[in-house]
């Protein structure tokens, strides 16, 4: 049987590693295989590391554009990630989530699952994914 290769990922901007941050018991992603998958991520300021606590719209900008950045730093990207889950605070705010997600997503955008949820420490939004990885 193959053993399977299996890497963390890690942002190559520090300040975006909440996980190490923040002393998380978690990867901020790990690439096994073809796929890599991104844990749950909350709006971070890529400048300062801190929480970033916003609209609906302003904290799915900011996850998305780290979540970038950290697709990046594993050779992959946006266009790439095939799985999308978003947890969200009210899913009355379901529009505007979806108008920021649809900027970043415009053309086929991956599966998803939204699910309304309690989260922590204010935060609005949260979403991780799952991507192919870049060869």
């Amino acid at each position: 049987m193959d053993q399977l290769t299996r890497a963390v990922v890690e942002p190559k901007n520090p300040a975006l590693n909440a996980s190490r941050n923040l002393n998380l018991p978690h990867s901020p992603g790990i690439r096994a295989g073809d796929f890599i998958f991104i844990s749950g991520m909350v709006s971070v300021d890529p400048e300062t590391g801190e929480h970033s606590l916003g609209t609906v719209a302003s904290e799915t900008r900011q996850i998305l554009s780290n979540m970038a950045h950290l697709l990046e730093s594993a050779g992959s990207s946006l266009q790439r990630v095939v799985k999308v889950n978003v947890f969200i605070y009210d899913m009355l705010e379901l529009a505007n989530m979806n108008r920021v997600f649809a900027e970043f997503f415009p053309d086929e955008p991956p599966a998803r699952t939204v699910c309304g949820v309690q989260l922590s420490f204010g935060f609005k939004v949260e979403i991780e994914c799952i991507a192919l990885a870049g060869h």
